[in-house]
């Protein structure tokens, strides 16, 4: 058995295109849905950042009065913290009009402060 070489360069030439050519469409359909998603996702995710926006504060005082020789010394540290979610729920038109809630649901809501 001889090995014809014009034909092995031939099939090794077209291996090579092809395998080029598909490299290059996957990852140019690849870029492309990937900003397609990215753009449909967009709006739904600023949302749930300005939802989920939380405010810590922390300040950490010392607060030490005039010690005389006869009092005893007492220090205490108590940090001013004011870690708590600051939540706005803004009404929508798409919010679900309150009459055709059940009890149970309107319950729910006035628990969580919403109503």
């Amino acid at each position: 058995m001889q090995v014809n070489f014009k034909n092995l360069s031939e099939n090794l030439v077209i291996i090579v295109v092809s395998v080029l050519l598909g490299g290059v469409i996957g990852y140019a359909a690849s870029v492309k849905s990937h900003k397609i998603t990215v753009e449909q996702l967009r709006p739904t995710i600023e949302k749930a950042i300005d939802k989920e926006t939380i405010k810590n504060e922390i300040k950490n005082e010392i607060r030490v009065a005039k010690i005389k020789k006869s009092d005893s010394v007492k220090i205490v540290l108590e940090p001013m913290n004011n870690q708590k979610p600051i939540n706005l729920i803004a009404a929508k038109d798409s919010c679900v009009a309150l009459k055709l809630l059940s009890d149970r649901e309107r319950r729910r809501l006035k628990r969580k402060g919403v109503l």
